[in-house]
C-alpha cells in the first residue's frame, strides 16, 4: 500500500474519489494504491493554503494518517472511511511512524499526539512551556527530535526523547538562566537530563512576576 500527495488536481472521474473533512476551503489530494494495485484518490479539507502536509501508511497497510495543513486524518484505507480527525487547533507541525510499538506520533506547538490504528490514545502536554515540537525519527524505544520554547527559539533547538512506553518527554540538555540586569542568557550546562521538575516553568513565572 502506498500513498502520495499530488501536486496537481487529478482528472475528475479517472479514479474513485472520497472526500474527508467539512468546508473544503482548500484541498489536499492524495493518491492511494493498494497491494492489489487498486487506485483511489482522497480529497482532504484544508483550512489554510499552506502548512504542514504529510502522508504516513501504517504497518498493517490498512490505516493511513494524513496531515493536511496541520489537521490530522486517521483513515481506513481499504474501506475509505474516516476513523478520527484532530481539531483545527492546535495544528500538527511534525509526524512520524514508529515501529514496535506501531504508532503515529504527531507534534503540535504545545503537545504530542499518539495514535494507534484506530484512534487517538494519548496526548502529552510538557510540564514546561513549548513553542513547537518537531519529531525526526525513532531511536530504540524513543521518538526523537527537537523542540522550541519561548525562551530558546532564537537561540537553539533543544533535543528531546519521547518515551513510547511511558509517553514522557525527556530533555537531552539541562538549561540554566543567568540574569544580567534587565537581560537574561540561557545556556546548556550538561546533557542527558530528564526534566523532572518544572524548572523552565518556574523560571518563566519569575519573568511574569
Amino acid at each position: 500500500m502506498s500513498g502520495k500527495i499530488l501536486n496537481n488536481i487529478p482528472v475528475s472521474g479517472e479514479n474513485p474519489e472520497f472526500h474527508f473533512g467539512d468546508h473544503f476551503r482548500y484541498r489536499l489530494w492524495v493518491e492511494f494504491i493498494s497491494n492489489d494495485f487498486e487506485k483511489w484518490i482522497g480529497c482532504f479539507s484544508k483550512e489554510y493554503s499552506k502548512g504542514f502536509d504529510k502522508v504516513l501508511i501504517g504497518k498493517n497497510n490498512q490505516t493511513a494518517f494524513v496531515i493536511a495543513s496541520g489537521q490530522g486524518y486517521l483513515i481506513d484505507i481499504q474501506n475509505h472511511k474516516l476513523k478520527f480527525k484532530t481539531e483545527e487547533y492546535p495544528l500538527i507541525e511534525s509526524a512520524i511512524l514508529t515501529n514496535n510499538p506501531n504508532y503515529f506520533i504527531a507534534g503540535t506547538f504545545q503537545s504530542v499526539y499518539v495514535f494507534d490504528t484506530e484512534k487517538l490514545i494519548n496526548e502529552t502536554i510538557p510540564k514546561f512551556m513549548v513553542d513547537g515540537i518537531y519529531f525526526k525519527s525513532q531511536k530504540e524505544n524513543n521518538a526523537i527530535g527537537n523542540l522550541a520554547t519561548a525562551e530558546n527559539q532564537y537561540d537553539f533547538n533543544m533535543g528531546f526523547k519521547f518515551d513510547l512506553e511511558t509517553f514522557e518527554i525527556n530533555l537531552d540538555q539541562k538549561v540554566v538562566r543567568k540574569q544580567f540586569g534587565l537581560f537574561e542568557k540561557i545556556k546548556i550546562v550538561d546533557k542527558d537530563y530528564k526534566e523532572k521538575t518544572n524548572i523552565l516553568k518556574r523560571l518563566i513565572s519569575k519573568i511574569i512576576k
